[in-house]
């Protein structure tokens, strides 16, 4: 009886000894991975559109536009004529025209008009707006013409610009600036015809014995597009710039170079 119950006892005994044992090298409960930090919301990728928000600010948010420093000459050109003395600058995206105009408009002088007109004037360079300066406007013409008579007088040169009186004609206003020590005396008129409206301007300077003429016309409808496609024409900013390329001109000695620019006032006309 008692090596019976000796057996019982030493049985329980290893059972214990094996539950501790399978006790502790049970399979491991689940366990989750260690929580990680959110990684940054930047998505580098090769296509920019999926790229986040707080990627882009990672970058300069101007790095594509030009700098505001950048040398404004990039944007306009510069019309030289050493054998008239004169020179100026103009918007790059115009167009320049050497000598008599290739087209015919009914807003623009040609040397055979200004023969009729003013015998011995002579019509030098033209400027003009694109027509597609002003989209979805009113806008049809703009234009700048150069015309140089060396046999005028002082006084001849001021009255070739006099305010007209034709018919039609009204707003006429007049006055005088100085340019680069140049005298301008200047004249405006505005008429009508065909349903399109006409702003003329002109300037005239005398120096060196000769006159030195700025025709400047600005041409749109009278009445924008029913429809809606169509807005007015600001007039007054249109004329502007064609206003800032008598502003910048420069009149020096025939048959030499034109001075060098020194001053910022003149470098920022246009």
């Amino acid at each position: 009886m008692v090596s019976r119950k000796l057996v019982v006892a030493v049985m329980v005994a290893i059972c214990s000894v094996k539950l501790i044992g399978c006790h502790g090298e049970a399979a491991p409960s689940k366990r989750w991975p260690p929580t990680q930090a959110a990684p940054n919301p930047v998505v580098r990728s090769k296509d920019p559109s999926q790229t986040s928000l707080a990627g882009n600010h990672a970058r300069p948010l101007h790095s594509g536009t030009p700098h505001r420093d950048a040398p404004r000459e990039a944007f306009r050109s510069t019309y030289n004529n050493p054998e008239q003395g004169i020179s100026f600058r103009y918007p790059r995206n115009y167009s320049l025209e050497d000598g008599d105009v290739q087209e015919h408009s009914f807003f623009l002088k040609r040397q055979e008009d200004l023969d009729l007109e003013r015998p011995g004037a002579r019509l030098v360079a033209t400027i003009l707006i694109p027509e597609d300066g002003y989209p979805n406007t009113t806008f049809e013409h703009g234009s700048l013409q150069l015309v140089i008579d060396e046999a005028a007088s002082e006084k001849s040169c001021r009255d070739s610009i006099s305010p007209g009186s034709s018919a039609g004609s009204n707003v006429n206003r007049s006055g005088t600036t100085t340019v680069q020590g140049t005298a301008l005396f200047w004249s405006e008129q505005e008429s009508e015809a065909g349903g399109t409206k006409i702003l003329e301007r002109a300037y005239a300077g005398y120096s060196q014995g000769t006159c030195y003429e700025f025709l400047l016309t600005l041409a749109v409808e009278e009445t924008p597009d029913p429809d809606g496609f169509g807005k007015a024409a600001d007039t007054t900013k249109i004329m502007k710039q064609l206003e800032k390329i008598v502003l910048s001109v420069q009149i020096f000695n025939k048959g030499v170079p034109p001075p060098v620019e020194t001053s910022e006032e003149t470098a920022d006309r246009l």
